[in-house]
């Protein structure tokens, strides 16, 4: 295997079907992949292409146009639906409807605004989204809902489905519920094609019987919504390094900026090379990596494309080094910095070559340009 770095990001694909045959089995409905934010770092071409042929992915969901035109222009042929507004300028909107892109209507003033927008004889499909307690985007009551359906042109608009999202459902029973409670409320008995409010959490926490489809997130990339330790899904990515110098440094002898750490004995520190600008933040200071079957500690701030590790007479130039993967989860990683594994996958920047493996051999590379 040739690389232009010794930095790469390893996608398991059999991880990856593992995990999504896994969430259909339990939700027995068809999923919607989300595949925005590059598939939280995966590279979400290679992630649609994937999973294009599964009976049971009915639709993908991105965030913007440009994903979702490049993914028609892939040859995905299911369904395309963008999770949030986007810019309302008429060629965006004529890009939609050639390519067959489904659009959040989450407003009464965005209706009226692509109303205008929309050329004779063309159709958009919809997705009206419901704000159920987020607040965050969405019609915010049944009478929004109401007047929009009353006064939404047919000629201009299919819709398609109706949805919301929920804020707690990995953390919190009755905030939960009570936004479950406010979408049926909203929806009452109309009637539409795709009705979806069971995410990543909702799906593995919680029973619903009326939705028609499930989104799909976080656990399609093997981690738990909650961010518990667990063995339920498969972590899709890895992430390594090499060891690329040792050097020996003594007693009170300082490494990196700022001069941070002090050596208070004699000690071998290797440098790595990665940094924040490949998507390992400066707060890791003070963590750990894997190397040959054990842990070291990072000292010395994170540079911008390399990092200095306290290591052994064990360690040589050459190792190969886990940032996170069998031995580092993202869960007990994103525990460490006080944040969430999607931020972490979505941080791994796209310099980085992803190196996709199914049955035990790489099936693709792709590198930065």
């Amino acid at each position: 295997m040739f690389l232009k770095r010794d930095t790469y990001a390893l996608i398991d694909l059999d991880h990856l079907k593992y995990n999504v045959e896994k969430v259909h089995q339990q939700f027995k409905r068809p999923l919607m992949a989300v595949i925005k934010a590059d598939a939280y770092g995966h590279g979400y071409k290679e992630v649609a292409s994937f999973l294009k042929d599964f009976d049971y992915i009915e639709m993908f969901a991105v965030a913007t146009l440009k994903e979702a035109i490049e993914l028609r222009e892939l040859g995905i042929k299911e369904g395309i639906l963008i999770l949030g507004a986007i810019p309302t300028s008429k060629e965006d909107i004529d890009l939609a409807i050639k390519y067959d892109i489904s659009l959040s209507m989450v407003s009464l003033d965005y209706m009226h605004l692509l109303t205008h927008l929309i050329e004779p004889h063309h159709k958009l499909k919809i997705h009206i989204k419901l704000d159920t307690g987020m607040h965050r985007i969405g019609l915010t009551t049944k009478e929004q809902l109401h007047e929009l359906l009353a006064t939404i042109n047919p000629d201009q608009f299919e819709i398609e489905g109706i949805f919301t999202h929920f804020a707690t459902a990995d953390c919190d029973d009755v905030a939960y519920q009570k936004q479950v409670d406010t979408f049926y409320d909203m929806v009452g008995d109309l009637k539409f094609k795709y009705i979806h409010c069971c995410n990543s959490a909702a799906m593995a926490y919680h029973e619903d019987t009326r939705s028609n489809l499930g989104r799909i997130g976080i656990t399609m990339y093997g981690c738990d919504p909650a961010g518990k330790e667990s063995d339920e899904f498969k972590q899709v990515m890895s992430l390594y390094t090499k060891v690329a110098m040792i050097k020996k440094i003594y007693p009170g002898e300082k490494v990196g900026y700022g001069l941070t750490y002090e050596a208070r004995q004699e000690e071998y520190i290797a440098t790595l090379p990665i940094g924040y600008a490949d998507g390992f933040t400066r707060r890791n200071q003070g963590r750990y990596v894997w190397i040959n079957g054990q842990r070291y500690q990072i000292v010395g701030r994170v540079c911008m494309d390399q990092m200095m590790v306290r290591v052994d007479d064990r360690v040589h130039v050459g190792d190969e080094v886990e940032i996170f993967g069998p031995h580092i989860s993202l869960e007990s990683m994103a525990k460490d910095l006080n944040t969430i594994s999607y931020e972490i996958m979505c941080l791994v920047s796209n310099r980085v070559p992803r190196i996709y493996m199914q049955n035990g051999s790489i099936k693709k590379i792709v590198e930065f340009k």
